[in-house]
């Protein structure tokens, strides 16, 4: 993977006009292999559809994961940090002014037949009319009301690992996500240095989770990553902790709605 800087990761915002507002709405199709964008904001809305491929991308409020078939929103001046996993997608970006209090924090929806279509004919807007045509305009107004309809009929917990602000908490979670395989809540309460009692207290509070759902979506959202580089239903399982197959594949059809293997095909 391709890990870029600050600095670097500024560079490229510049590169493709996203430094600051110049226009009112474009798109840029996105096809790269693994790469890490550090922290950084724009002052745009911008829409991310992964046509392939698969991406996280941590917030404020946590790490949100973009299967393949879905979108994400990042409402402008978020500071955000991206990994992308050989995407094929789809970037949108809206002017702040044209399209004022939308969202305020980010949200993940599942993408129709129909948005899917508007992304593609939104590329050709971008390369060919002025973003002054009242066509154009309608275009993107009547996406974004679309895409709002769809977020609202999108739950809003499954995409979204929470990070806590409790720096013991914090360790919990760092030591966890360097060894999703092996990890428990011993070694937990070990990193945080707290009870077992302060930790499940302080845990569900700023999580809104218990620390056995935290954890077993940081292993789905890793098992999302595997299968879309392409990694075995099997050996994917069994990496992420998993000792019996039908549990995992019963985990991650109920956070993706698709059994690994279907989600895999539609990863690659």
């Amino acid at each position: 993977m391709k890990i870029l800087t600050v600095a670097e990761t500024q560079t490229v915002l510049a590169e493709n006009g996203l430094d600051r507002v110049q226009a009112n709405s474009f798109a840029i199709k996105k096809s790269t292999e693994a790469i890490f964008y550090d922290w950084h904001t724009h002052p745009y809305h911008q829409i991310t559809y992964a046509r392939k491929g698969t991406t996280q991308v941590e917030g404020p409020e946590g790490r949100h994961l973009l299967p393949a078939g879905h979108a994400i929103w990042i409402p402008p001046h978020t500071r955000h940090r991206t990994m992308i996993r050989n995407l094929d997608g789809i970037s949108l970006f809206f002017n702040p002014i044209e399209f004022p209090g939308v969202y305020s924090e980010i949200r993940t929806f599942v993408v129709t037949s129909l948005l899917r279509e508007m992304f593609l004919h939104a590329l050709h807007l971008s390369d060919g009319a002025s973003d002054s045509s009242i066509v154009v305009q309608s275009f993107f107004q009547t996406f974004v009301l679309l895409c709002k309809e769809q977020i609202e009929n999108t739950a809003r917990c499954p995409f979204i690992l929470p990070r806590a602000m409790h720096p013991a908490l914090q360790r919990a979670m760092d030591g966890a996500l360097n060894d999703l395989g092996q990890t428990s809540q011993s070694c937990a309460l070990a990193h945080a240095g707290m009870s077992e009692r302060s930790f499940r207290r302080y845990f569900i509070k700023e999580t809104g989770m218990t620390w056995q759902e935290w954890i077993t979506q940081a292993r789905l959202f890793h098992a999302a990553t595997l299968l879309a580089e392409g990694g075995r239903v099997t050996d994917v399982s069994v990496e992420v902790g998993y000792a019996s197959l039908s549990a995992f594949a019963k985990a991650f059809t109920a956070l993706t709605g698709v059994r690994p293997g279907r989600f895999r095909h539609q990863s690659l």
